[in-house]
C-alpha cells in the first residue's frame, strides 16, 4: 500500500505541472496599480502616490519564460501634485515557476514613466528599468488573478527620484 501511495504522489508531482504549461500561451489582463515615489530634493514634496488602471499582454516562449507588455494611466492621489496625470509603458521578461494553482514569477524589464506637473514641468517622461516579483492565482485554464510588485529605477532622473514602487492586482484571461 505504501508503494502505491508513493507512486501516486510521484505521478501527481510529475503530471500536474504539465497541465499548466505556459509554452505558447497568450494572456490578456486588466487591473489596478498603486504607485509611490519619493523626491530627493528638499524643496519638493517628499513623496507622491498615484492610482492607475492598467492593461497588458504576455506570451509564453516556453514553459518557464514569458515576454510581457503593459500600459497604465491614472492620476496622482497624494502630494502637492494631486490630480496630475501619470502613465507607464514597459516591456519585461518573466521567469515563471509553474506550481499548479499558484504560479510565482520574477521579472526584469524597462520602459517609460510619464508624470505631469512634476516640479513645475508640464510633462516629464523618464526611462526606467525595473525588477519585480509576483504570483498568479490560476484556479482555471481560462482565467486567473495576478498580484505583482515592481521596483523601478529612473535612469533619466536618478538624482531627483527614488522609485517608484508599483503594486498591481489584475484579472487575467488565458486565450490558449
Amino acid at each position: 500500500m505504501r508503494f502505491a501511495r508513493i507512486t501516486l504522489l510521484l505521478w501527481l508531482i510529475g503530471v500536474a505541472p504539465a497541465a499548466h504549461a505556459e509554452a505558447e500561451e497568450t494572456v490578456l489582463w486588466t487591473g489596478m496599480q498603486g504607485v509611490n515615489w519619493s523626491r530627493a530634493e528638499a524643496s519638493s514634496t517628499p513623496s507622491s502616490g498615484a492610482m492607475a488602471g492598467a492593461v497588458g499582454a504576455r506570451y509564453g516562449l516556453d514553459d518557464f519564460w514569458e515576454l510581457a507588455a503593459q500600459l497604465g494611466a491614472g492620476a496622482t492621489v497624494s502630494g502637492a501634485d494631486r490630480g496630475a496625470l501619470f502613465g507607464v509603458a514597459f516591456l519585461e521578461a518573466r521567469y515563471t515557476i509553474d506550481a499548479l494553482t499558484w504560479v510565482p514569477w520574477v521579472c526584469a524589464g524597462g520602459g517609460t514613466i510619464v508624470r505631469d506637473a512634476l516640479d513645475g514641468d508640464a510633462l516629464r517622461a523618464d526611462v526606467t528599468g525595473h525588477l519585480g516579483v509576483g504570483t498568479d492565482y490560476r484556479p482555471s485554464r481560462e482565467w486567473g488573478l495576478s498580484f505583482a510588485m515592481r521596483a523601478h529605477v529612473p535612469f533619466t532622473d536618478p538624482g531627483r527620484s527614488s522609485g517608484p514602487v508599483e503594486l498591481t492586482a489584475a484579472y487575467a484571461w488565458y486565450l490558449d
